[in-house]
């Protein structure tokens, strides 16, 4: 007669549910959401920003991009400068043509506060877009 071996259910449970963390922890999430958190890095100089800016004046063409993200921290960076009322954004383009948005601190007289924080680095949808929604469509 043949003996089989078999694991008590709790046991193949365990091993089942160790197996799973154990790819969750080896393998890339695809397709998982991003992880945003306020705090990216977004900042620019001033002649970043004015060459993106040149670059879609030279050939302002229709995006391929939807929109894009900014973390909280550089809206507040840019509005905690002394003088600051808002911002403003620019249409502009990387060098490769990816289009992109400049964002800078504008003063009471509405003057652009090019001396101070300035923004460009935008997280892009397509491929950083959100659930789709009425806007995203």
């Amino acid at each position: 007669m043949k003996k089989t071996f078999s694991l008590p259910p709790i046991i193949l449970l365990a091993l089942a549910a160790l197996f799973a963390v154990a790819i969750l922890l080896v393998l890339p999430a695809t397709g998982a959401r991003a992880q945003y958190k306020g705090d990216e890095k977004h900042a620019v100089s001033i002649d970043e920003a004015t060459h993106y800016i040149q670059n879609f004046k030279s050939n302002p063409v229709a995006p391929a991009t939807k929109g894009g993200y900014f973390g909280r921290n550089i809206f507040e960076k840019i509005l905690a400068q002394p003088g600051t009322v808002g911002i403003r954004y620019y249409y502009a383009a990387k060098d490769d043509g990816t289009p992109t948005i400049v964002l800078v601190g504008v003063d009471t007289t509405g003057d652009d506060m090019v001396k101070g924080v300035i923004a460009e680095i935008a997280l892009p949808c397509p491929p950083y877009c959100p659930q789709t929604n009425v806007l995203s469509k």
